[in-house]
């Protein structure tokens, strides 16, 4: 008896683990590269903790730090990301990334097919136009490189076709797959290009981006999302942005946000700033700083934090100064500025 009831419970335990991993899987097709598709609404979108269970606190994969930052991310543009991430988990068509600020997920019926965990990847996303390059780890070559974009061709023969790249505009040599190319059409298309700029191939690529912490170590990520609260669960915020619906997490530091508002959020290395806006206004109704603690003076009554206009320093009420003494500097803290800019709380970021 008591070896049937194991075995009912293995067999239950089996049927939920494929479930999971199945929901796991359509969570990441909703945010498209290039925005080929249309993104659905928030309640179609499982939160993070719904779906896998993804250590956010752990430490920066290895590599992240020493990727350069693009020349020609405009960092003013919302949207704008530039992050890499280690392959987590994979297999042909759908791989898992850990990142600074949390999962990234990309999937592809035609592309994907031989991404090995030495391989570092980089999402980078300049407005409509996205370049997602895969790296052997260890020598830094470049394995695969995506670009999607609108298409654009240098002449009326349309042999080339431009396309931005975290380097700037690039004539890449349609060859062969001129037919595949739409040649009159604003719908973004995603090409495999090759280093000697020619196109390998023509895709379809989706990637699921999620703000699930605030970087932990100083790194070359840079993320401007500018959307509007659609849904609040649990700690999270579903953002619906232009790239799609994108979670974000508590542990960023933002607090109280409503459904209905609109919503900007900056990462900038390990530094994070997320602005809440209320109807027909155009400055912050809160204002969010996280990063880590370090003071603007010697006698410790004000910290300095990076705000998307700069560094600035910010006082410290005795209220700050009680909150702060036990924290250590270089913990990470969070800011709370009101419409005014002044400050209304200093709290440690947990």
């Amino acid at each position: 008896m008591t070896e049937r009831l194991h075995c009912r419970a293995n067999r239950v335990a089996s049927r939920r683990a494929g479930f999971l991993a199945a929901a796991f899987a359509a969570g990441l097709m909703y945010c498209p590269v290039g925005y080929a598709q249309t993104a659905p609404s928030a309640e179609d979108v499982p939160a993070p903790a719904e779906t896998a269970n993804i250590p956010d606190d752990g430490p920066a994969p290895s590599g992240e730090a020493a990727t350069e930052e693009p020349e020609s991310i405009d960092e003013s543009l919302s949207p704008s990301i530039h992050v890499t991430g280690s392959v987590w988990r994979s297999k042909p068509g759908i791989v898992f990334l850990q990142t600074p600020i949390g999962l990234l997920s990309l999937s592809s019926k035609t592309a994907l097919r031989d991404v090995k965990s030495s391989y570092k990847i980089t999402l980078s996303v300049n407005g409509s136009s996205t370049a997602v390059d895969i790296r052997d780890r260890g020598t830094g070559s470049l394995v695969h490189r995506y670009l999607s974009g609108a298409p654009r061709f240098g002449s009326e023969e349309k042999k080339n076709l431009l396309l931005w790249t975290p380097e700037g505009d690039q004539f890449f040599a349609v060859g062969a797959h001129g037919p595949k190319i739409p040649r009159d059409s604003d719908k973004p298309i995603t090409v495999e290009v090759n280093e000697a700029g020619a196109i390998k191939g023509v895709h379809d690529l989706q990637f699921d981006v999620q703000v699930s912490q605030a970087p932990k170590t100083d790194s070359q990520t840079r993320v401007r999302l500018h959307g509007t609260v659609s849904k609040l669960k649990s700690a999270f915020v579903f953002l619906k942005t232009p790239l799609g619906v994108v979670t974000v997490s508590a542990k960023t530091g933002v607090r109280n946000a409503k459904i209905g508002q609109d919503m900007t959020v900056w990462i900038h290395g390990d530094h994070v700033a997320i602005d809440l806006y209320q109807e027909n206004s155009t400055a912050p109704l809160r204002r969010f700083l996280s990063g880590r603690l370090v003071y603007a003076t010697p006698d410790k009554s004000s910290v300095l934090l990076w705000t998307p206009e700069g560094d600035k320093a910010f006082r410290a009420d005795h209220r700050g100064k009680s909150s702060l003494a036990s924290v250590k500097e270089g913990a990470p803290i969070t800011v709370e500025l009101d419409q005014q800019g002044e400050v209304v709380e200093i709290r440690r970021l947990n």
